[in-house]
């Protein structure tokens, strides 16, 4: 028997390779599937970003954070590493 990686129901295994019960889950799978390649224009932009000069290695992630997942809330400028007191 196998589990569907989608839905978690089991089913019987008629192949090794097979990871989902039916059409349908494997269908909701690729639709939820995050994006596993960045675009060639984020790569020229990591390149830019790599190449320039950058004061503070919190705007360098900050910077970072805008290219490749913009869709997440930015980082906190001075908020990084703690200083020692």
């Amino acid at each position: 028997m196998g589990v569907c990686n989608w839905c978690g129901s089991s089913f019987p295994l008629t192949r090794s390779t097979r990871k989902y019960c039916t059409p349908r889950c494997k269908t909701n799978a690729c639709l939820n599937r995050k994006p596993r390649r960045i675009r060639a224009a984020e790569v020229e932009a990591l390149h830019r970003l790599l190449h320039d000069e950058v004061e503070s290695a919190e705007a360098f992630r900050e910077r970072l954070r805008q290219i490749i997942a913009p869709h997440l809330p930015p980082f906190g400028l001075g908020a990084g590493v703690p200083g020692l007191d």
